[in-house]
């Protein structure tokens, strides 16, 4: 990177450079170098070096430590090597490269800047194509000139973000992608941002504000270079409110920091980034509506789901407040990242499809297209409900009959910690000869031995007679599991394990396609075992936002479970299949009933083990049969 040049061209030089001269060396502006010089001596502190202004002489290196210098400088030039052998890096930075260039590059010129054969840049660019769709742009090329990428400003400012926010963590060889990092004066940004949201009573979660630097730093990146939004893509808006306060102040900050003026229609576009970030209910009127609209689509999704957060009224505060800035965002097509997508969508699927159908209904008018991130945000609300029921669960249960055979001490010990996790009810201890003064009376059984269960006529969970942490949590896990069952007794292992089956269990060495694999599992579970329409919503809902997760294991489901008999369908494949650029190695195609939230959750726990199995692969090469699945599986519940 040209800071890291700068360091070594002082390093060479041995002497003070007067900062007209080293800015004239980079062909860069003083202000420019300033900024350099003040992240170069940030990195110092650390590298061992030090970056002085000598009176009347200009810039000077000290060098504090020299094995730590000489290692960073030894870094810096193995940085400035792209990963050429990595397919992702390599296309993000061809990507970037395309974005950030005006005009035509060939494919010979982009295969000599990564140093690899002109066959993989063409055959890089058939996704660098399918990028540019998912942005509304086009990959243009024309003969002898070369490639270009096509498109409004706008869409472009959008790809950019996506790549710098969620892709890049390597160095760009790119020199405008490096003086995007480098030419702005990020802390002063931050501080004026900070102060102004203060001044405007506004607040922001640290994502948020994340989010409005990176869209300020680009927007003024973009307009030094001449790319501006033009009249053709954004309609003039007339009408005020509250946030154009905020724009005029970090307009009038940013045009006395940076030789920029920013047109109607850029003032217009920080206008809308800023206020699809805050709740922006107007007046009462407009809050009124969307709160009644919010209370019908809960209701609409208690329905489909057999749950009950409509009389969640946190929950509906929360979604009220959330759900404003976000249509707004739908509106201007400004939608927010989220950083911890990938841990929401793998640990909360049993209310992604919930938090699908809510933005889907309340977004029917609008009918913008929703992204994986801003569902994700949506879903955590619903998952905190979930969990917030789960706790008053436990608080019905007023009386608690527990069986320990053991007695005495052990007796007394789990009676007292059952009375700290049931802190509503009243505990009372039996042996095993007592069993006959357990009546209808009693809410709960808590038993440490096996029990006939048609002797007792109230619901029965099993427990260790030392409740550690993880007992406990199976303690909880089976009692959200028991108000979803039939049954009157409930062992969330035992359980899960029941939903696989030998009929529904195979190793695949041929398939090559994902989708046709899950319609063909999906026709067979709708005879007999789901309700018909069940294939076309697997693939609906795989099609909309695909459920490979990490390690390469799929837990594909219909957007509405719909089970006649509960099971989950396993492929385990010997040749790895891909789809969506995503590897995947093995299936669990989920068919539950839908009341059953709860236990989605847990088996979405199940396949979290798995794909945090460091020995995955090998475990998987062992598998021949059901049993050794089986076996596999009841090792990953042992481990918590």
């Amino acid at each position: 990177m040209r800071q890291e040049k700068i360091v070594e061209y002082l390093y060479a030089k041995k002497q003070a450079i007067a900062p007209k001269a080293l800015a004239a060396e980079f062909q860069i502006s003083e202000r420019t170098l300033a900024n350099d010089i003040k992240w170069l001596r940030d990195i110092g502190r650390t590298e061992g070096f030090s970056i002085e202004r000598i009176r009347s002489a200009g810039y000077q290196l000290e060098i504090s430590d020299k094995t730590k210098f000489l290692r960073f400088l030894s870094h810096a030039k193995r940085q400035e090597k792209i990963d050429s052998g990595n397919p992702k890096e390599r296309i993000k930075n061809i990507e970037l490269l395309l974005l950030f260039h005006e005009g035509y590059i060939t494919m010979q010129q982009i295969s000599e800047w990564l140093e690899v054969s002109l066959s993989t840049v063409k055959a890089d660019i058939k996704q660098v194509e399918l990028f540019c769709k998912d942005y509304g742009l086009t990959l243009f090329s024309k003969a002898h000139y070369g490639l270009k990428i096509v498109g409004t400003e706008e869409k472009k400012r959008q790809a950019i973000l996506y790549l710098i926010r969620n892709i890049i963590h390597t160095p760009v060889l790119t020199e405008r992608y490096k003086a995007f990092h480098f030419v702005f004066d990020e802390e002063a940004l931050r501080s004026c941002l900070s102060e102004k949201l203060q001044q405007h009573q506004l607040k922001a979660s640290d994502i948020v504000f994340e989010n409005i630097i990176q869209h300020i730093r680009l927007l003024v990146f973009r307009i030094t270079q001449n790319n501006t939004l033009t009249n053709d893509e954004r309609t003039v808006r007339t009408a005020t409110d509250k946030y154009d306060l905020l724009t005029e102040d970090l307009v009038s900050y940013l045009e006395t920091a940076y030789p920029i003026t920013f047109s109607t229609m850029e003032k217009n576009y920080l206008h809308e980034q800023l206020r699809g970030k805050f709740s922006v209910l107007d007046d009462r009127t407009s809050n009124q509506q969307l709160k009644q609209a919010i209370e019908k689509t809960l209701e609409l999704v208690d329905l489909r789901y057999h749950t009950q957060f409509r009389t969640d009224q946190e929950l509906g505060n929360a979604l009220l407040m959330h759900v404003a800035p976000l249509l707004q965002r739908l509106y201007t097509g400004h939608q927010l990242d989220n950083p911890i997508i990938d841990d929401i969508y793998t640990q909360y699927a049993n209310v992604f499809n919930v938090a699908m159908v809510f933005i889907s209904e309340l977004n029917k008018d609008l009918d913008a297209d929703i992204s994986k991130d801003e569902i994700g945000y949506v879903a955590i609300y619903f998952a905190a409900s979930l969990e917030k029921q789960a706790n008053q669960l436990i608080d019905d249960y007023k009386k608690i009959a527990v069986i320990c055979s053991t007695g005495g001490g052990a007796s007394y010990l789990l009676k007292v910690n059952l009375e700290r996790l049931f802190s509503n009810a009243e505990v009372t201890t039996f042996a095993l000869n007592e069993v006959d003064q357990i009546d209808k009376s009693f809410d709960l059984l808590i038993s440490t031995v096996p029990l006939d269960q048609e002797q007792f006529a109230i619901p029965i969970i099993y427990t260790k007679t030392i409740l550690n942490r993880a007992e406990i949590n199976k303690i909880e896990k089976d009692l959200s599991l028991l108000r979803e069952s039939e049954n009157k007794v409930f062992d969330v292992h035992q359980f899960i394990l029941s939903l696989f089956d030998p009929q529904w269990f195979q190793i695949d060495t041929e398939s090559e396609d994902y989708l046709q694999l899950l319609e063909s599992e999906a026709a067979r579970l709708e005879d007999g075992w789901a309700e018909q329409g069940f294939k076309h919503s697997v693939l609906e809902r795989e099609k909309m936002i695909d459920t490979i997760y990490q390690n390469g294991i799929a837990g594909p489901h219909p957007m509405e479970q719909a089970a006649i008999r509960e099971v989950i369908d396993v492929v385990l494949l010997r040749k790895s299949i891909w789809y969506s650029k995503k590897e995947i190695k093995v299936i669990f195609l989920i068919n539950i009933k839908k009341d059953h939230l709860n236990l989605h959750k847990e088996i979405s726990r199940l396949m979290i083990k798995m794909m945090e199995d460091q020995a995955l692969d090998n475990q998987l090469a062992k598998i021949t049969n059901f049993q050794d699945f089986k076996s596999y599986i009841q090792s990953l519940m042992k481990e918590g």
